[in-house]
C-alpha cells in the first residue's frame, strides 16, 4: 500500500503517483499498471454485535436471546426429504434424518421438562390479558425458569406458578397490577395464587419492597375521572404524609386511596366523589380510604388549599 502523504483529494486521483498508470476501483484503488494500492477501505464484514453475552467472550451473532421463548428463540429444525441445498437426499439419508428428528424431539422435550413451553405461554396469556410490557413477560419467564429449575413445581399448577411469576415480574420492573387483577387474569382461584407467590417468595428468595403510594395515582386518576391538578395536590399531600411517617406499616394503595379522596374532598377537586368508588378503584375497603381521610386531614392542613375539613 503507498505510504506516502496523501490528502483527500490525491486519494480521488486517477493517475498513480508512482508509475503514472491508470488508477480503478472503488473501496480498493489499485494501479492497474504497477499494482500500486492508493486507498483500501473493505466494507466492515464482521458479525452485528447483537447478543449481550459477546461482550464476555460469546459470538455475537443472530438475534438476542429471549427468555420468554421455550427454546431461547434458537430453533433448530432437522429436514426430510432435500437437504440445505434443495436437492434430494437418497433413502439412506431420509432413514438417519428420521433417526436425528426423534432424537431431537426427546431432548427438546426433556430441555423443556414438559412444563415449560404451556408455563410460558400461560405467563404470556396473563401478560396480554393485563396489557404490561415485554418487560414483565421477560422477567416473568426468567422467574418461572428458575422455579422450573429447583422442581418447585410439583405438586402445584403450572397455571397458578405462572400468575405468580407475573405478578413478582411486575413487581420487580415496577409496574403497577394488583394481585386481584392478577388472580382474576389467571385460571386459578385467587388464594392459590396468593399462596404461590409467597412459595417463590421463600423458595427463591425474591425481595420486592412495596410500592410507593405516588405511583398508584395515575391509575386511580384514569379510573375516577379526576383532573391533573387532583393528583399534583395528592403528591405533595403524600410528601407532607410520608415526612410526618403516616405511611409506615399501611398498605400503600390504600395510602394513595386517601390521599387522593382527601384533596378531592377538601380542595374541591371532586366534591361529589364516594368512598366506596375509591375504595373499589384501589381494591381497599371504605374503611382504609375513611381512616386515611381522618389522618391526613388533621395532620396536614398546610397542604390542602381547601381550609376546613369537610365530613366525609
Amino acid at each position: 500500500m503507498y505510504r506516502g502523504p496523501l490528502s483527500s483529494a490525491d486519494s480521488r486521483i486517477d493517475t498513480c503517483p508512482e508509475c503514472g498508470g491508470r488508477v480503478t476501483g472503488g473501496a480498493e484503488r489499485v494501479c492497474q499498471a504497477c499494482g500500486l494500492v492508493l486507498e483500501a477501505s473493505p466494507p466492515d464484514r464482521r458479525p452485528r454485535q447483537t447478543r449481550p453475552r459477546a461482550r464476555d467472550g460469546g459470538r455475537g451473532t443472530g438475534a438476542p436471546l429471549r427468555p420468554a421463548r421455550p427454546n431461547q428463540r434458537l430453533t433448530t429444525r432437522v429436514g426430510r426429504r432435500r437437504d440445505a441445498r434443495g436437492r434430494p437426499v437418497s433413502a439412506r439419508t431420509r432413514r438417519r434424518l428420521h433417526r436425528q428428528r426423534t432424537q431431537h424431539r426427546r431432548a427438546a422435550r426433556a430441555a423443556n421438562k414438559e412444563t415449560l413451553r404451556p408455563g410460558l405461554s400461560e405467563i404470556a396469556r396473563v401478560c396480554a390479558v393485563l396489557d404490561v410490557s415485554d418487560s414483565v413477560r421477560a422477567s416473568a419467564s426468567v422467574l418461572f425458569r428458575r422455579a422450573l429449575g429447583e422442581h418447585l413445581l410439583y405438586g402445584r399448577a403450572y397455571e397458578s406458578i405462572a400468575g405468580a411469576t407475573v405478578y413478582l415480574g411486575a413487581r420487580q420492573v415496577d409496574v403497577v397490577r394488583t394481585l386481584t387483577e392478577v388472580a382474576n387474569a389467571s385460571r386459578c382461584p385467587n388464594t392459590t395464587v396468593v399462596r404461590d407467590v409467597r412459595f417463590l417468595q421463600r423458595e427463591l428468595k425474591i425481595a420486592v419492597g412495596p410500592l410507593s403510594a405516588a405511583v398508584y395515582l395515575p391509575r386511580l386518576r384514569s379510573a375516577l375521572g379526576l383532573d391533573e391538578r387532583a393528583v399534583r395536590s395528592a403528591r405533595r399531600l403524600l410528601e407532607a404524609a410520608i415526612a410526618e411517617n403516616l405511611h409506615s406499616g399501611r398498605d400503600p394503595k390504600g395510602v394513595a386511596a386517601g390521599a387522593l379522596y382527601t384533596v378531592s374532598r377538601l380542595d374541591g377537586c371532586a366534591a361529589d366523589l364516594r368512598q366506596t368508588e375509591v375504595a373499589a378503584a384501589a381494591d381497599v375497603s371504605p374503611e382504609t380510604v375513611r381512616t386515611r381521610f381522618d389522618e391526613f386531614a388533621s395532620c396536614c392542613p398546610e397542604v390542602l388549599a381547601g381550609g376546613n375539613a369537610a365530613s366525609p
